[in-house]
């Protein structure tokens, strides 16, 4: 997916996102949203557009050569989302922030209303401390929906990344005394925790992770490693996520005795 993608593409895959935001601003009043991985910013401006300041939009990427204020403005002009006019009279233009999504996001405990990210997900290297930040920073009542970066949607390989081998198009490995499971059932039986993940290989369908904030989420399982497919080859792209359930603390490999 670009990094010029839009609410279109949310609503899409996330399944109509927007009408959860336009309910709670309801209830509400306002609302504060992040957006994990939001590219050049499109569909936070577009929020600021369909709801005006009862939105609160911030949006946090790796680098501001993937995304910054100045290019956001650049690109709404060039859409038409705004016009100049228009955009010297926003009070609440969003804001960008820069983090390595695998290490402890910088926002405060039970802070966003709403999280959500599209296609950003299989680039982190640690995908479930991503997911246990979103939790932790989701408000009691709040809700993410997260891209999942499962594998192939569609018919079609990785969009952009011809000839990728099938077994790298899943971004997640998950094993269980030396099996591997499915990570997608394994978080529909994590506690505050749902997956959706519909008529796969069939055209454009919502698939998205989905954390609840009222429960702790603890997934119970142990990073092992990450493997970056663009060191593999150059034309490829996204970070394969290894995980254990086993959590022995006093665990030690036999052949790596300390």
């Amino acid at each position: 997916m670009p990094k010029d993608r839009g609410m279109k593409n949310i609503d899409l895959y996330l399944d109509n996102f927007t009408k959860l935001i336009t309910v709670k601003i309801k209830k509400k009043g306002k609302v504060k949203i992040l957006d994990a991985g939001c590219g050049y910013g499109i569909a936070m401006a577009e929020l600021v557009k369909i709801f005006g300041e009862k939105v609160e939009v911030v949006g946090f990427n790796y680098s501001k050569h993937d995304g910054n204020k100045e290019l956001l403005k650049r690109e709404l002009l060039k859409k038409k989302v705004f016009s100049r006019i228009e955009l010297k009279k926003i009070k609440n233009f969003p804001k960008f922030i820069y983090c390595d999504a695998s290490n402890k996001l910088p926002f405060k405990d039970h802070e966003f209303d709403f999280i959500y990210s599209m296609i950003s997900m299989y680039l982190f290297d640690d995908k479930i401390a991503f997911l246990e930040e979103c939790n932790r920073i989701l408000k009691k009542d709040g809700i993410a929906r997260i891209s999942p970066a499962f594998g192939r949607h569609d018919s079609k390989l990785i969009r952009g990344q011809k000839g990728v081998p099938e077994y790298y198009q899943y971004f997640w490995e998950v094993w269980d005394k030396g099996k591997q499971i499915k990570i997608w059932e394994y978080c529909n039986k994590t506690s505050g925790v749902r997956s959706i993940w519909k008529n796969r290989l069939k055209g454009d369908n919502p698939m998205y992770i989905e954390i609840f904030g009222n429960v702790k989420v603890n997934f119970k399982l142990r990073f092992i490693s990450s493997v970056d497919l663009n060191l593999i080859w150059n034309d490829w792209g996204g970070v394969k996520s290894i995980y254990t359930t086993q959590l022995r603390e006093d665990f030690n490999p036999r052949y790596r005795k300390q």
